[in-house]
């Protein structure tokens, strides 16, 4: 048990250490503490993305990947720890503050109430949900890779060795969640299904909560009392929706594991984020890259992330430019369209193979 927790929080802090590295004059978000979480796991979605696919078309090792992203985990985390040191810890004495300054505040209890609901939604899904669908699709994956050091070269229901790519396990080389969560299964020694389970959900539910905390923030700016009664209603909408018989994004939350459940609850959220933030600004340049980074690394969840996120970019981008009206609205369009080139890359590449 103790192993099992350790390991999310260990991977939370991974997150929270790379994303800091993004806050570096982010004026609205350099002390938030999901900002980072949240910027720090796409930074490692588009690390893997980059390298796990040609990986997987070229039939390479589990474990070669592996070690490429312990490489790039260590060497993004003492970048953050030297930067932590030049500045004397400022970022972590600053959340102690907001701490102190949050129990003072007596309309943060709605914020304290949304919070131990999440724990408690947390927890329950990690540990009291018993709806495995799709385990032998997905999950066996995960396994497989994890045993043989093969990726997706095994039927996940039979055990049959078919050494090349055959059905969808091309969408799962285009969009190869299922090895990331095999690549930290190796790293941390954690057995495929107890990870998948337990532990994603132990880090991916919090995450999640964390995205609709900043998009809260955006829709009711500094009111921290609107703020906490809008995660308490998100939460209990999702604690509630899940025993109905309808399988909407309260279930959807539960399965974390899935690609789509991150493209949905996760992705999508935090890319409304981004696109009010920017239309928020006159000179929206210094964000573009951590749109980029974002539209990238959805590419890693599901093959959908590659349409869905483009049109939304697309439908936004042109929005935005017409609502401009000046000559800065041909970058406005111009900008996040180029953006999306990725994701239609990847699109082609999966509709190529499939055919």
């Amino acid at each position: 048990m103790v192993q099992i927790f350790g390991s999310a929080l260990l991977i939370l802090f991974i997150c929270n250490l790379i994303g800091q590295l993004w806050l570096i004059r982010w004026e609205n978000y350099q002390d938030s503490i999901w900002m980072a979480t949240i910027m720090g796991l796409l930074t490692l979605f588009a690390a893997f993305q980059l390298v796990a696919v040609p990986a997987i078309f070229m039939k390479r090792k589990l474990h070669e990947l592996v070690t490429y992203m312990i490489v790039v985990i260590v060497v993004l985390s003492l970048a953050s720890v030297v930067r932590l040191c030049m500045t004397r810890g400022a970022y972590y004495r600053h959340q102690i503050e907001k701490i102190r300054n949050a129990v003072k505040e007596k309309s943060n209890i709605w914020l304290v109430i949304a919070a131990v609901l999440i724990l408690l939604h947390t927890y329950y899904g990690a540990f009291y949900d018993k709806q495995h669908q799709d385990d032998v699709r997905y999950v066996g994956a995960v396994v497989d890779a994890v045993e043989t050091d093969e990726m997706l070269m095994y039927h996940p229901g039979t055990g049959e060795y078919l050494g090349e790519l055959q059905d969808e396990f091309y969408k799962d080389a285009v969009a190869p969640i299922l090895m990331f969560w095999a690549m930290w299964c190796r790293m941390l020694g954690i057995h495929p299904t107890t990870f998948t389970h337990i532990v994603v959900n132990l880090f991916m539910i919090p995450i999640a909560y964390g995205v609709a905390y900043l998009l809260g923030r955006a829709l009711c700016k500094k009111n921290i009392r609107l703020q906490g009664m809008f995660l308490c209603a998100y939460c209990l909408f999702n604690m509630v929706n899940h025993v109905l018989p309808v399988e909407g994004i309260g279930l959807t939350i539960n399965f974390m594991r899935w690609g789509k459940s991150i493209l949905y609850c996760v992705l999508i959220p935090f890319l409304i984020v981004l696109m009010m933030e920017i239309m928020s600004l006159k000179k929206p340049w210094k964000v573009y890259p951590r749109l980029g980074l974002l539209l990238y690394g959805s590419c890693l969840a599901s093959t959908m992330s590659c349409v869905l996120m483009s049109i939304a970019v697309g439908v936004w981008a042109f929005w935005d430019a017409v609502r401009v009206r000046s000559w800065q609205s041909i970058g406005r369009l111009l900008i996040p369209v180029l953006l999306c080139l990725p994701l239609v890359g990847y699109a082609l590449l999966y509709m190529t193979v499939t055919q």
